[in-house]
């Protein structure tokens, strides 16, 4: 029996068409409305009154199930006070929000799991919304690339959404990182890819399930139009590495699975693969 993957999600935040899509989408021969990512508007209302193409993305985390180790990939939004308030400090008025079924505590106690049961979390990169409840899982591994460390700990000033003022997420778990370069094998069927593009050390995590291979994404695609369109997302480190990795995830995985889109639960309502 394959591996199952379960969707957990920890909230949403607010993010613009240009945000998921590079240059908004906009090509002469594609329709404008298509290219709208599922759940977004032309006529989005933002958290500052101003009026832009965007929606409501989740933040979701990932547990497998079937595997010799209990492994979650990201620890996904923190306490939205503290987030708010940090992209608001660098221009990002984005609206966060959690609703009372979006805890990640919760949601893995729906599977049979306590925070203190998981023994690996995949940090897929270190972007705020990947690691905002670290400090929840006493017991696990932290895997982490090795370029993203750098990136997460003292991030240059240009960088979107890795905040200095942020890194005590990462520091608070820094005696348990395992810092790894390339590919990597952490269980049979969970194979962790390294793809950069999206930040210096972003990488995917491809699981093998009844399905086929399923390659949980992350923020090289945020969403089910940069898949359809092979189109990338408007945040990126590298541009040509992000779109070679689209190449990479093409030809290895059965199924590729975006970071940030509703869309998934019309796939897979249960919020199940496998």
């Amino acid at each position: 029996m394959g591996i199952k993957i379960h969707q957990i999600i920890t909230g949403e935040l607010e993010n613009t068409l240009a945000g998921h899509l590079l240059n908004s989408g906009n090509h002469p021969h594609i329709d404008p409305d298509s290219v709208l990512p599922f759940g977004f508007t032309r006529d989005h209302v933002m958290n500052d009154g101003t009026q832009a193409p965007g929606g409501m993305v989740p933040i979701p985390v990932w547990l497998l199930e079937g595997t010799e180790k209990t492994i979650l990939i990201d620890t996904g939004l923190g306490d939205l006070k503290e987030i708010m308030d940090l992209m608001g400090t660098y221009g990002a008025d984005m609206l966060a929000t959690r609703s009372e079924d979006q805890d990640i505590v919760a949601g893995l106690a729906a599977h049979g799991v306590a925070p203190e049961d998981v023994d690996i979390v995949v940090l897929s990169h270190l972007h705020f919304d990947h690691v905002g409840n670290n400090h929840l899982f006493p017991n696990a591994k932290f895997i982490v690339q090795r370029e993203e460390v750098v990136q997460g700990l003292t991030p240059p000033r240009y960088t979107q959404f890795s905040y200095a003022e942020y890194s005590h997420h990462i520091a608070d778990v820094a005696d348990r990182i395992e810092v790894i370069d390339g590919d990597a094998q952490i269980d049979k069927g969970v194979r962790l890819v390294k793809i950069g593009g999206h930040t210096p050390g972003t990488m995917v995590v491809m699981v093998t399930t009844d399905l086929g291979t399923v390659c949980l994404a992350g923020d090289i695609m945020y969403n089910y139009r940069n898949l359809e369109l092979n189109w990338p997302t408007g945040s990126f480190w590298d541009l040509q590495d992000l779109m070679k990795g689209y190449d990479r995830l093409h030809i290895e995985a059965d199924i590729i699975i975006p970071g940030h889109d509703w869309q998934f639960r019309e796939e897979f309502p249960s919020g199940t693969i496998g």
